[in-house]
């Protein structure tokens, strides 16, 4: 170790230089406290032997005036005291210091400590070097995953999210989220939407949506019909997922010249159609289970046509929004979803949700992915 000795008196000073260097310790001294902090930097010393009684500085001050200083490891201070210096040795624990010794010095007492020390050096440097090593994989792994999430963000492209008619609102639960939100206007009166929830949450159910983004926008670029979109997104998922894995979604049309929404449920929430007084005047229920569940020979890609007479605004969101809870623990649940629904202004459920929803959770963490989207039926 290399040990920092702190005594005004020269004999202590020449005194523990033999009894340390012969321990194989390398050995520092200083005259008093003010030389002993102005040191500290370059010397970097293992272990401090302090003495208390000392000119320009004295020990208490200079221990103070050490543990006062931030440093990335722990540097014990060992208080020198006479016999019959009681209290310089409280003082000096009270001060800061670890542990004391005895003036005269007891050689073998003096070995059974610092070999203590030793072990407990021994075991903070590897301490700091796992640190060093959880910093490194740490630090890696956020590169990585900043890659990552600028590959999902050219591959998952929102921009044909913006129309007039709609709103959306999306919060990830952690960096990657595995709930979607796309929609594709094909004329001035039809409109391809989605909403997916991939099971689990992080990079694993962001995984899915890939595929499953890929697919729709594939597909309804080419106008094709709701049923085929999502038999194929359930063959795709259903043979390129492991076991376990497979994606709740709603999907759909909205056609204004025939005013009408065409609708495949499979595992999400209903999706409500408000009247202009936020009431349900039709509610798509989920008739299916999840994409990526059956094969292609079990799977139902039937949908539900429903014609609307008034102007309404369809509502559709992830099981996210109904099991966001509070501080205390309480799920902000279906029926305030309906209730905010019915007290926001027309073209604003999104963002009543969204301000309804913060205010719940009051800056606690979500522990789901988020997500809601409100398409205007005109």
């Amino acid at each position: 170790m290399k040990i920092l000795v702190v005594d005004d008196m020269s004999e202590n000073r020449l005194l523990l230089d033999k009894l340390l260097s012969r321990m194989q310790h390398e050995v520092v001294s200083v005259e008093n406290g003010a030389q002993a902090v102005a040191l500290l930097d370059s010397v970097n010393p293992d272990l401090i032997l302090m003495d208390i009684m000392m000119p320009v500085m004295d020990g208490l001050e200079a221990i103070k005036a050490i543990r006062a200083l931030s440093r990335d490891k722990w540097l014990p201070i060992f208080v020198l005291s006479a016999l019959a210096d009681d209290q310089n040795v409280l003082d000096g624990l009270q001060a800061g210091a670890d542990d004391y010794l005895q003036k005269p010095f007891n050689r073998a007492i003096l070995a059974a400590k610092l070999s203590s020390v030793q072990r407990a050096i021994d075991m903070q440097n590897v301490i700091i070097a796992d640190a060093q090593q959880l910093k490194a994989y740490r630090d890696d792994n956020e590169e990585e995953q900043r890659f990552l999430q600028s590959i999902f963000e050219r591959l998952i492209k929102q921009s044909d999210l913006k129309d007039d008619h709609l709103q959306f609102w999306l919060l990830p639960a952690k960096r990657f989220s595995g709930d979607l939100i796309c929609a594709r206007r094909i004329s001035r009166q039809q409109i391809y939407f989605m909403l997916a929830d991939s099971t689990g949450h992080g990079l694993a159910a962001a995984l899915p949506t890939v595929i499953v983004n890929q697919a729709f926008q594939a597909m309804t670029k080419k106008g094709l019909a709701v049923p085929i979109i999502v038999r194929e997104i359930n063959r795709l998922l259903h043979s390129q997922m492991p076991p376990g894995r497979f994606v709740a979604l709603v999907l759909g049309m909205v056609d204004g010249e025939k005013k009408s929404v065409e609708l495949w449920n499979g595992g999400l929430p209903d999706v409500f159609a408000l009247d202009s007084q936020g009431n349900p005047a039709h509610a798509f229920r989920s008739t299916h289970p999840s994409a990526g569940i059956l094969d292609s020979r079990e799977f139902d890609d039937s949908c539900e046509i429903w014609h609307w007479r008034d102007t309404c605004e369809l509502f559709m969101y992830s099981d996210g929004l109904t099991d966001a809870v509070d501080p205390d623990g309480q799920f902000f649940g279906q029926e305030r979803v309906m209730q905010t629904l019915r007290q926001a202004p027309p073209g604003a459920k999104v963002a009543t949700i969204q301000q309804a929803l913060e205010a719940h959770m009051a800056n606690h963490e979500a522990q789901d992915d988020i997500s809601c989207m409100a398409i205007h039926c005109w």
